[in-house]
């Protein structure tokens, strides 16, 4: 970790700041953050029609706002008590079933825990009574387990179907793996290899054209942006490097020094952006952008430490 990048990071926005001084410093952050206005903006769209409340009556599909504001507000480091939100995060847990599952909508099914688990994620991050209380619903999912150690949707592919012995979905194993990472029990868990040599596995066999599922790694994979709402190597890094397994792997090396040879000089670009997030410097592809080389940073930070 480069302390001339810190410091330019730290000539960003109050947010970014505050994101710095938690997360690679380690020190105290300023608290009069949460009155930033970019920060205030996202607060007002999750308060409103299509925010918080979207989730809860089905309407919001994953790659709705309000999936990846809450995303990108825990990714700061902010707590649902930092932002006032701990009634409306928990209410999301009221769409849990009788099954430990969650159906976020009438078109989703309840065994498609990967993309509960993009939502669920951030409550974890950012509650700890939300991380507590999604403990039975982590057990069902750890329950679901495939053979080869990772998860797929589709029942056939379910242990006891036609299709058990199978390889897992690569964005199943992403975003389970994302979520399950907010629990720090599991990072050392064995019972996650499986699925972490997977993402490792595909990144390695990217020559020979592997597309599990339709998901391969190629132009689109590689490309820089953020939110990483699809299966890409920012995301796929940022989960990877949260455990030691995948951090001893060559594979995680190579991946990482992949990203690296875009920026020699340290400061990355977005290469893809989000029109909802265009008030945001991740959300142009002209300059630099300080949060995409905080994340890049915050990778190199945990491969550093082995976690």
């Amino acid at each position: 970790m480069e302390m001339k990048i810190v410091e330019w990071l730290l000539e960003g926005p109050p947010w970014l700041q505050y994101a710095v001084h938690k997360q690679l410093l380690g020190s105290q952050p300023d608290a009069q953050t949460i009155k930033d206005q970019q920060i205030q903006g996202l607060i007002d769209v999750l308060l409103g029609e299509y925010g918080l409340d979207s989730i809860m009556d089905g309407t919001a599909a994953y790659k709705k706002e309000a999936f990846w504001y809450l995303y990108f507000l825990a990714d700061i480091g902010f707590t649902a008590a930092d932002l006032s939100l701990e009634s409306e995060l928990q209410r999301i847990l009221e769409l849990e079933d009788e099954n430990h599952k969650f159906l976020l909508s009438q078109e989703m099914k309840p065994d498609y825990f990967c993309i509960s688990s993009i939502l669920l994620s951030s409550l974890a991050q950012m509650s700890e009574v939300c991380k507590t209380k999604l403990l039975p619903h982590v057990d069902t999912i750890l329950e679901a387990q495939r053979f080869d150690g990772g998860w797929h949707c589709a029942k056939s592919r379910a242990v006891g179907g036609r299709l058990e012995h199978s390889d897992s979905c690569p964005m199943d194993n992403l975003n389970i793996l994302m979520l399950l990472s907010r629990y720090e029990a599991f990072r050392e868990d064995p019972r996650l290899d499986g699925a972490i040599d997977l993402l490792l596995r595909h990144w390695e066999s990217r020559d020979d054209k592997w597309r599990p599922y339709g998901f391969g790694v190629g132009t689109q994979y590689m490309k820089l942006r953020y939110p990483e709402e699809k299966y890409g190597i920012l995301r796929v890094l940022d989960v990877l490097s949260c455990y030691p397994h995948a951090l001893q792997s060559e594979a995680c090396g190579s991946m990482f020094e992949a990203v690296k040879r875009k920026s020699p000089e340290g400061r990355y670009m977005a290469e893809s952006a989000r029109q909802s997030f265009n008030e945001f410097d991740f959300g142009q592809k002209r300059e630099p952008s300080r949060w995409i080389t905080f994340l890049v940073t915050r990778i190199e930070k945990r491969m550093e430490n082995g976690n």
